[in-house]
C-alpha cells in the first residue's frame, strides 16, 4: 500500500485531506496542557475517560510581619475519570501552622483531614478556542492546638474554582487564569477563627523549552473576610509573583515547583 500511495502521489493525483486529530477521552482537547506547569494556578484540563493517577503536593509558607509565621501543607490525592469531562479526586491532608511574635511565645498547631475535588469541563481549546473548567472541593478535618485554634474540633471547607486556558503559540506559549472562592468554618473555637472567606485570582504564563521542559512566571491576589461569603470584615490582603517549572522526567513522572 505504501508503494501505491506514493505512485499516486508521484502522478499528481489529489491527495486525501488529512483527518483533523481525534478529541480525545480527556473532553473537548487533542493535546493535552502541561498541567504542574503554572505554579499554584491550574490548566482546564481534566483526566482521560477511564484513566487515573495520583499526585503528592507540599507547600511551604512563611512572613516575618510582628514575628515568624510559618506553615506547612501536605496533600496527597487519586483521581480519575470514569464518566466524560468529569474528573473526581479525593485526597488526604495535613497542615501545620505556626507563628511566633517577636519576644512572645510561640502558638502552634495542627489540622488532619480531606476531601473531594470534582471538576467538569464546559469549554476545550480544540473546539472552541479557550477551555474552561468549573471546580469544588468540599473537605472536613479535625484541629488541634490549644493555644492557636483554642481547642479540639472540626473544620469544614470549601473552594469554588472557575478555570480558564488558552494556547497563546501553538505548542510554546499557554496563558491561565483562575478565579476562586475558598472558606474555612471551624466548630468551637477562637472567635477569630471561625468563619472566613478568601477571594484569590491566579494567572499565569507557561512557555515550551523543549519536550520535558516548562518555564513560566504566575502572579496571584488574595484578600480574605470574616464570614463564608466576604460578607464580615476585612481579614487581610496578599500578593505573589514568581517563577514556574515543570520537568517531565519520564512518561509517568513529573517534577514542578513555583
Amino acid at each position: 500500500m505504501a508503494a501505491s500511495a506514493a505512485s499516486a502521489a508521484d502522478l499528481g493525483a489529489k491527495k486525501p485531506t488529512p483527518a483533523a486529530p481525534a478529541i480525545s477521552g480527556a473532553c473537548k482537547e487533542t493535546k493535552a496542557l502541561p498541567t504542574e506547569a503554572h505554579g499554584f494556578a491550574t490548566g482546564s484540563d481534566v483526566f482521560d475517560l477511564n484513566t487515573w493517577g495520583t499526585s503528592l503536593d507540599n507547600i511551604y509558607v512563611g512572613g516575618g510581619r510582628g514575628g515568624r509565621a510559618y506553615a506547612y501543607t501536605g496533600l496527597l490525592q487519586v483521581s480519575g475519570s470514569f464518566f466524560p469531562c468529569l474528573e473526581v479526586g479525593p485526597y488526604g491532608i495535613y497542615t501545620l501552622a505556626g507563628f511566633k511574635p517577636y519576644g512572645g511565645v510561640e502558638r502552634q498547631g495542627t489540622i488532619l483531614g480531606g476531601g473531594i475535588e470534582l471538576k467538569y469541563k464546559l469549554f476545550g481549546r480544540a473546539t472552541d478556542g479557550f477551555g474552561v473548567t468549573l471546580a469544588v472541593s468540599p473537605n472536613a478535618g479535625r484541629y488541634t492546638g490549644s493555644s492557636i485554634y483554642g481547642g479540639r474540633d472540626a473544620t469544614f471547607g470549601n473552594s469554588y474554582r472557575l478555570l480558564v486556558d488558552r494556547e497563546l503559540v501553538k505548542d510554546k506559549l499557554w496563558g491561565v487564569l483562575n478565579l476562586e472562592l475558598y472558606q474555612a468554618a471551624y466548630a468551637n473555637t477562637l472567635p477569630g477563627f471561625r468563619n472566613t472567606s478568601q477571594f484569590n485570582v491566579r494567572t499565569a504564563l507557561t512557555a515550551a523549552i523543549n519536550d520535558s521542559l516548562y518555564l513560566g512566571g504566575e502572579a496571584s491576589f488574595q484578600f480574605a473576610q470574616a464570614g463564608l461569603w466576604l460578607n464580615g470584615p476585612f481579614r487581610a490582603t496578599a500578593a505573589y509573583i514568581g517563577p514556574t517549572f515543570q520537568w517531565n522526567v519520564t512518561e509517568k513522572a513529573v517534577i514542578s515547583g513555583t
